[in-house]
């Protein structure tokens, strides 16, 4: 699943390419994947792309607003005039788009296009009701009618970017679940899953089914400041593509060729102890750590 930077590095491209443009057309593929009427939206100008956790949020200037989650294979590839003259595809499957994957294609008046993806059909994007104040500010904000994101973003716990050591500590430390539960969860803290929990927790040197709640104070501002690094690191790097993300051309990211302990089971410590990295289940999610 996309997590943080992944959604980031997204946000950061289609700010980029979608900026000012205006919505001629919006072609629902498949049903199940948008909600809402797309005629609400035609004739819309996207005026910033922002990010909730793991969701984008197309901003409008209009009365509404488009809420994006990739979920677990979702994708969001862009082609138009703003693309660059030479861009690295590496998947035959996004040489011609739309493809078999293509469930939402939006049109815009210029000519480009939007094309969300998702083979495993779990994603979605969803028209809502928005308010925006200080539209020509840089400091715009945005309001989502709670009632129509089913509470999402209401529930999302803060960034490990928005907030200090020690807030993290008092936040983790309510806890006595594992900590790498506790870091992926959404409403404790948001935007951080599976990849970055585990390298992260190596980081630090921290097992991971250590309670939260035993964690101390300098443990726990050491993890969140390995937490943060790492985050911005993979922002750096364009988000991991081991599996099915790809960046707003289609292009792959290069997290994966960095990883510390994820996806790395039976290979020696990337701290020279001697011993090699082992691999359990927690929480139902592959877990990777060195057991010295």
């Amino acid at each position: 699943m996309p997590e943080l930077p992944e959604v980031e590095t997204l946000r950061i491209q289609l700010n980029q390419y979608l900026l000012g443009l205006t919505i001629r057309k919006v072609e629902i593929l498949k049903v199940k994947s948008f909600k809402g009427e797309g005629k609400q939206v035609i004739g819309a100008k996207i005026v910033r792309v922002q990010r909730f956790g793991k969701m984008l949020v197309l901003v409008l200037d209009s009365n509404f607003s488009l809420v994006i989650h990739l979920k677990l294979t979702g994708q969001l590839i862009y082609r138009g005039e703003r693309q660059p003259a030479k861009i690295e595809v590496v998947d035959p499957m996004l040489f011609t788009l739309p493809n078999k994957h293509t469930r939402v294609i939006v049109y815009f008046t210029s000519g480009d296009k939007l094309f969300f993806n998702d083979m495993r059909i779990f994603g979605w994007m969803k028209i809502v009701k928005s308010q925006i104040s200080n539209l020509k500010s840089q400091n715009l904000s945005l309001k989502l009618k709670i009632s129509d994101v089913n509470d999402l973003v209401e529930n999302l716990g803060p960034e490990p970017f928005a907030i200090d050591g020690k807030e993290f500590y008092r936040i983790i430390h309510e806890s006595s679940r594992p900590i790498k539960i506790v870091l992926m969860d959404q409403e404790k803290i948001s935007g951080v899953g599976n990849i970055y929990a585990n390298d992260a927790l190596f980081l630090s040197g921290i097992h991971p089914k250590t309670p939260a709640s035993n964690l101390s104070s300098d443990e726990a501002i050491k993890l969140h400041k390995n937490l943060v690094k790492i985050l911005k690191d993979a922002i750096r790097w364009r988000g991991a593509s081991e599996q099915h993300f790809r960046d707003a051309l289609g292009q792959m990211g290069e997290v994966q060729k960095h990883f510390y302990v994820y996806q790395k089971d039976g290979e020696n410590c990337p701290n020279g102890c001697g011993e090699k990295i082992e691999r359990m289940k927690l929480g139902g999610r592959g877990t990777f750590f060195c057991p010295k």
